[in-house]
């Protein structure tokens, strides 16, 4: 499939950064294929597949920018859901990177607890249960 000039006049190559200028969906540029009839894809998406080919099944494309409005595929990068969410800046991935518990204790495999998921200080619950 090529691209129509429509999807690319929504685009602006000035910068390094391809801003999308037209439609938005939570940040992302989004485009509607054959007008109102058409399936509505991510731009990113579109412009990766059209200049590098498809996206495996099971991965997405991570922006290496930061910026989601970004079609450029220099700053995209195949990858895995998971991974894509630990690049990014939200609350899981804040989680991830923390080494230590609020109160400057290690995370590491003596003072880490794991339940349902979540990391415990292993010290900080020493603490409270000689509290009570």
């Amino acid at each position: 499939m090529t691209i129509p000039q429509s999807v690319w006049s929504r685009v602006d190559r000035s910068g390094n950064c391809w801003v999308w200028v037209g439609g938005l969906s939570r940040g992302y540029g989004r485009f509607q294929l054959n007008g109102r009839k058409g399936p509505r894809v991510l731009a990113h998406r579109l412009v990766w597949e059209e200049l590098c080919g498809p996206v495996p099944r099971g991965f997405e494309l991570d922006h290496l920018c930061r910026n989601k409005r970004c079609v450029n595929p220099s700053h995209l990068e195949v990858v895995t859901h998971r991974e894509n969410v630990l690049r990014g800046d939200g609350l899981a991935a804040r989680e991830a990177k923390q080494t230590h518990c609020k109160w400057g204790h290690p995370f590491d495999g003596e003072n880490t607890v794991i339940r349902q998921g979540k990391r415990y200080c292993r010290a900080c619950q020493y603490i409270r249960n000689h509290r009570r």
